[in-house]
């Protein structure tokens, strides 16, 4: 097919934008799109086609475009948004392709599709998938909180018919008993009142040193008692990534938590982050330990809702860790053999790729 009627006939959206980004054509997709007829387009700004709020940013995003062009997706990681003629606003996905040395001079074409369509389908998918991600995780909670309620239960009763003839040692070891048992049914509530509330936030620049250091501020004494020896190798002057600073320092608490139970005997845990070669833009942080491993069959099924090898645990603290990691656009794997230890390993992308 020839280009000239590709470019007409594209389901795309095609803007093609000169280095000093102004629109020099557009296709008949893109006019639907903006709700502009093209001689209204040609010749002016890109930015009548941004948004009000972040035309300054585009602005220095087209001159850093120019300045080390490359054909790649637009905003990774952001939800991007574009402008029609009557003022309202709708999301979109653009990919840029760079043309150097053209008739017309350097050019980039810039393809977007409205997805309107498909966030909604996707919103309606995620808002079922959680409906029945409830129901099934209020069937396991009722079904863990009955454990622990018995026994608080069984150990009160005594108490109450026991309290003038029982030793005070003994009374003691219910009390403590009971405590724990409380102790272990608030923790399952906290678990299901967490997934309840997790939701997309507004997201800030976050720093991952800064991210690291409160998490072992809050998690440092319990790895001291348990004889175990934290490490960071950082590499120097990581960029921020964009996210839920709280939510973040929740999956990371859980991980090393889980570390720590995994070496009740002490040890060891190192924990690197850096930039991936093989992905540029992205961000890597590993937290690794010495401890007892995952077993093949564990393996698959860690990040299941309601699975534990955990004696007490109540299953939701890594699948709520992958849920939170899965809304910062980014990834959470497992490597781990038993009696050689564990690697979790999470994949962000950084704020720099996510610029628009």
């Amino acid at each position: 097919m020839p280009y000239e009627d590709y470019f007409k006939a594209a389901s795309e959206g095609l803007i093609i934008v000169d280095r000093s980004g102004h629109i020099i054509e557009v296709n008949p997709r893109a006019e639907q799109l903006f709700g502009y007829p093209q001689e209204e387009l040609v010749g002016q700004s890109i930015e009548v086609l941004v948004p009000t709020q972040t035309r300054n940013l585009h602005t220095e995003h087209v001159r850093g475009f120019f300045a080390a062009p490359r054909t790649r997706p637009m905003g990774l990681g952001l939800s991007l948004a574009a402008r029609r003629k009557n003022g309202s606003e709708f999301p979109v996905e653009i990919s840029l392709t760079y043309a150097r040395g053209t008739a017309r001079g350097d050019l980039v074409v810039a393809a977007v599709i409205d997805v309107s369509e498909r966030l909604t389908l996707e919103s309606a998918a995620r808002r079922a998938e959680t409906i029945n991600s409830m129901g099934t995780l209020a069937a396991g909670i009722a079904h863990d909180l009955n454990n622990p309620l018995q026994v608080i239960r069984s150990r009160a009763e005594l108490l109450l018919e026991s309290t003038s003839t029982m030793p005070a040692s003994e009374m003691n070891d219910d009390i403590l008993a009971i405590h724990r048992q409380a102790q272990r049914a608030g923790h399952i509530l906290e678990g299901f009142l967490e997934l309840s509330t997790l939701r997309e936030k507004g997201f800030a620049e976050v720093d991952i040193k800064g991210l690291l250091d409160n998490a072992l501020l809050l998690i440092g004494e319990q790895m001291r008692k348990a004889k175990i020896d934290v490490k960071m190798n950082l590499e120097p002057n990581l960029p921020a990534v964009m996210g839920d600073a709280v939510a973040l320092d929740r999956v990371l608490i859980n991980l090393l938590g889980n570390a720590r139970d995994a070496m009740p005997g002490g040890g060891a845990i190192v924990i690197t982050s850096g930039l991936l070669s093989e992905r540029p833009g992205w961000l890597r942080l590993s937290v690794a330990d010495t401890g007892s491993g995952i077993s093949a069959d564990s393996l698959g099924k860690v990040f299941n809702m309601l699975y534990t090898t955990k004696p007490r645990g109540s299953g939701l603290g890594l699948w709520l860790s992958r849920r939170v990691v899965q809304q910062h656009n980014g990834t959470i794997e497992v490597q781990s053999e038993p009696g050689k230890g564990t690697i979790f390993t999470i994949t962000l992308p950084t704020v720099d790729s996510s610029r628009p």
